[in-house]
């Protein structure tokens, strides 16, 4: 029996070490689900397989089929072009970026001990009985030089106050400070890790190099810049063309889903992608076919949106892509919510177009911008609307978690998770605060919730969660 090309590769390059074809392989599609490419096993080992078929010393043969694999969409392509360029470089290129990595460490361990100095003299001689934690430190190295010397000189002030135990109250003012800047470096400053196409970090070095630089090239078209903007932050200037890009999303979503296939045995509609991907072995030639059949039905959503001062802005884009959806999804129903609920799904069952709905929604809605009791908005919905919840169902909450009464409004939550299939939220806030929001540990055992503040978010999770 003939031996499969891809068990003979991998002979070859077992026990050679790490510099080998696999092993780079497997690294490199680690580093493309870490910035959100969906890359499966049987898809590496199909790469695996176009690659010895291929002239290995062809970067150009390279690129395209690992490509030709990997890649689904257009975002896709454009990440894995950047990965693949940034990734697959030269040993002396490595060399070239560990030695400036070992410069930046150093510069930032020069820094951090710099600002650990600054914060023992500025409470001496009290220093012994503050234990400094290390984001304490990297906190006060973060803050510009003016707010360290002002910090610094309110605390040699208090130094003569005659209070019992002076340096106990000197080390709670300061550590105050401290998680005040931290919260308002993480809410001002954190564009700089939002650019990171919401990739996690593998915490293996070089991969992570990857992943920063991609980031950085990756924001310097302006229309990704929109996609992955903060709602919130986008600019009257870019409003049209942020509502166009939100339009397209939505339609193009819509379309898969009106769209949308199964794998099936029934020799009804011949599925090329699976069929390519099951010959590779034969070299291409379509020796096995797969087939597909339609979906028997579409997914039935229920929105639930906080529409309270906080969070209006997003609550308009959230709705106006629901909204784009509603030709694809059957059954779709609304509702807005602050300090009690409202139906708003007639609106959206008009043939008027989004901003006269809106419009009209909004001049009626007696929520939209108050404060928030989510509590409340639950009650309602189950008083009046129960009945529209079924088994599959699935519900989208859009909310920053920001309610009065959080641990009651879990309880609802609770019972509303009981009789649908599953529920999504969306929270604006990003995920590196959600630790100061009480609501977010309340409602998390009851719900998947997801970090979504951008474009790329909002379409990203509702095309994984309602097309998986």
């Amino acid at each position: 029996m003939e031996v499969d090309p891809v068990t003979r590769a991998v002979a070859r390059v077992e026990g050679q070490g790490e510099n080998t074809l696999h092993h780079n392989l497997v690294r490199f599609t680690h580093i493309l689900r870490h910035m959100g490419v969906r890359v499966s096993m049987a898809e590496t080992l199909d790469a695996y397989r176009a690659l010895t078929l291929v002239d290995l010393t062809s970067r150009e043969q390279v690129k395209a089929a690992l490509g030709a694999v990997l890649v689904k969409n257009a975002s896709d392509r454009q990440i894995f072009s950047l990965a693949f360029d940034r990734f697959f470089v030269p040993p002396e290129e490595k060399t070239r970026r560990r030695m400036l990595r070992k410069q930046l460490e150093e510069e930032e361990r020069r820094r951090l001990a710099e600002a650990r100095e600054k914060l023992i003299q500025a409470l001496s001689p009290w220093s012994t009985e503050v234990n400094f934690s290390p984001e304490e430190i990297q906190t006060f190295a973060r803050m510009p030089a003016r707010e360290q010397k002002r910090l610094t000189e309110l605390i040699s002030q208090m130094h003569g106050n005659p209070v019992n135990n002076p340096g106990h109250l000197i080390a709670r003012v300061m550590q105050s400070a401290l998680n005040y800047w931290r919260y308002y470096l993480l809410k001002t400053q954190g564009e700089e890790a939002r650019r990171q196409l919401e990739a996690e970090l593998t915490g293996e070095t070089e991969m992570d190099d990857v992943i920063a630089g991609v980031a950085a090239d990756f924001y310097r078209d302006p229309d990704d810049q929109l996609l992955h903007q903060d709602m919130q932050q986008v600019a009257d200037a870019d409003l049209e063309k942020f509502t166009l890009a939100l339009e397209r999303l939505s339609t193009h979503l819509a379309r898969r889903l009106s769209r949308r296939y199964r794998k099936s045995n029934r020799r009804q509609k011949l599925d090329m992608r699976r069929t390519i991907r099951r010959n590779i072995a034969f070299g291409g030639s379509p020796l096995k076919l797969c087939y597909r059949s339609r979906r028997r039905h579409r997914p039935r959503l229920l929105l639930i949106c906080d529409v309270s001062a906080s969070m209006a802005r997003y609550a308009r884009f959230v709705l106006q892509f629901i909204y784009g959806l509603s030709s694809a999804v059957r059954d779709i129903e609304s509702f807005v919510f602050s300090e009690d609920l409202e139906r708003v799904t007639p609106y959206f069952r008009r043939n008027d177009g989004f901003v006269p709905v809106m419009t009209k929604l909004v001049n009626a809605s007696r929520q939209w911008g108050k404060t928030t009791d989510f509590n409340v908005a639950l009650k309602t919905f189950h008083r009046h609307w129960r009945h529209l919840l079924t088994g599959d169902t699935i519900v989208i909450i859009v909310s920053d978690t920001k309610t009065i009464t959080p641990q009651e409004a879990a309880r609802e939550l609770a019972s509303l998770r009981e009789r649908v299939r599953e529920i999504l939220w969306l929270n604006p806030v990003p995920r590196k605060q959600w630790t100061y929001l009480p609501g977010v540990n309340a409602f998390l055992p009851y719900v998947r919730m997801f970090e979504c503040y951008s474009l790329h978010h909002l379409e990203a999770i509702l095309r994984r969660q309602i097309l998986k």
